[in-house]
């Protein structure tokens, strides 16, 4: 009933917007719904899983000050557990209720963005997703967890280099067990989590027409509210984390850009958690990475198609910190690179465009190890484990996934046919408790349909 109730409101607002659109606020409609007979790569099981939405886009254009929102309500049938997107880049939802009196369960995205541009500085807040890198996947700052709050600025210094500052709060799913005193009683039990916060500053340099090169650093803290310090966005976060006693954790990346002829273009991302200079080539050594190579090619076979080569290569010893409240993850997954560390992906992808219909052929062969509570403890005591160790153990999944896109005669509706292919390796795998569960292999072949109006996700 509460499905039902949510899907009624987001069709009344839907007819209000639509009533009220003028040149300087537009609403318009999102609906969609997909279906995947054997899951798709959001579940390695053998069964169904389908999602279906509802919902509006408000934007405003007024002077110097822009809105960018979204609420989607979303009803999930089939396959729906807990484990749902957890080895799939698809960005995970922030919750999954189960209907009180129906079947199926149901989500809600909702998201809005606000800039105020006085150029050269715009400023943003809100709640929304962000990605940095030049790749599909991204190292750095993903959209692999849910959107959260956030602030910051995007300044354009000159022609050539721009800085951008963010900070955003997070969630840890560390219970503060200092207030759940006040939330329990014989009607009902609700939790808070510990704070994780986040600050961020990149900076674009393009010295010339072929080449950009950028560098980032971010840091977390955790059990405190927002840190005065880190709202300094020209200050090293490395010389405040040490200035605050090593309490926080903080990341450092760059990555390079270079324009070979206006079709291609490869591009080098490194994610960098730690750093010791004198055992950089040391087979133990303390230096804790990732890093992404890739390439784009457009107009390959025609005037019409691009074709993307990744390979994405994260060491088991980032993102995860000695400190929990510090890792690098949101909603339980990482910040980064959606696989999150000890893994490792390459990557295909194609698009190609003919008249009102889309093509996308994707492959992928991900693989990811365990994540202990003792690897941990030996990152940070210098004990050296194997990677993909057959002690520790692995999953692997083959995906070959074939798209084709219709557009429709109706303005921003479209119809989706698709097939996936995949082959799990050690499907049901549990990072953290690698024993836990038992394992065994998949192969199955998922049929796709979807149809999708203002909405081109899931």
């Amino acid at each position: 009933m509460k499905l039902l109730k949510c899907n009624v409101l987001s069709f009344l607002f839907l007819i209000i917007g639509n009533l009220f659109s003028n040149n300087n606020f537009d609403f318009y409609p999102i609906m969609f719904s997909t279906y995947k007979s054997a899951g798709g790569d959001w579940h390695y099981e053998d069964k169904y899983i389908s999602i279906n939405g509802i919902g509006i886009v408000a934007k405003s254009i007024l002077n110097r000050w822009s809105i960018d929102s979204r609420y989607i309500q979303l009803g999930l049938l089939g396959n729906i557990n807990h484990e749902l997107m957890h080895f799939s880049p698809t960005q995970s939802f922030p919750y999954i209720d189960g209907s009180k009196d129906a079947d199926g369960f149901w989500t809600e995205i909702a998201t809005m963005k606000v800039s105020y541009n006085l150029d050269p500085v715009k400023f943003e807040f809100g709640k929304f997703d962000r990605q940095w890198g030049p790749g599909i996947r991204s190292l750095h700052i993903s959209n692999k967890t849910p959107s959260y709050p956030q602030f910051g600025f995007e300044w354009k210094i000159n022609q050539n280099l721009k800085l951008i500052y963010f900070h955003g709060l997070l969630k840890s799913n560390i219970p503060d067990t200092s207030r759940i005193g006040y939330y329990n009683n014989q009607v009902s039990n609700r939790s808070f989590n510990l704070s994780r916060s986040l600050a961020t500053h990149r900076i674009e340099w393009q010295p010339s027409k072929k080449i950009k090169l950028s560098a980032n650093e971010s840091v977390i803290y955790g059990t405190r509210g927002i840190d005065f310090h880190y709202l300094l966005p020209f200050i090293p976060f490395y010389q405040i984390e040490n200035y605050l006693g090593d309490t926080d954790n903080v990341q450092m990346g760059c990555d390079i850009v270079y324009k070979i002829n206006p079709k291609l273009q490869i591009y080098l991302s490194f994610y960098m958690d730690e750093l010791t200079p004198e055992w950089l080539f040391q087979k133990n050594n303390h230096n804790w990475f990732a890093w992404q190579f890739g390439f784009n090619w457009k107009n390959l076979l025609s005037v019409s198609d691009k074709l993307t080569f990744e390979y994405n290569w994260t060491d088991h010893r980032i993102y995860k910190h000695k400190f929990p409240i510090n890792d690098y993850y949101s909603h339980g997954h990482p910040i980064g690179y959606w696989a999150g560390p000890h893994a490792e992906e390459l990557l295909i992808n194609y698009q190609y465009l003919f008249n009102n219909y889309q093509i996308f052929l994707t492959l992928s062969n991900v693989k990811r190890g365990a994540l202990t509570n003792e690897m941990i403890y030996n990152k940070y005591h210098d004990i050296q484990d194997f990677r993909f160790s057959n002690k520790l153990g692995f999953e692997q999944k083959s995906l070959l996934e074939l798209i084709l896109r219709k557009e429709t005669k109706i303005n921003g509706l479209s119809i989706q046919l698709g097939f996936d292919w995949i082959h799990w390796m050690n499907a049901g795998f549990n990072i953290f408790q690698p024993d836990s569960i038992a394992v065994t292999d998949i192969s199955k072949l998922s049929v796709n349909t979807a149809i999708l109006y203002n909405f081109n996700s899931y």
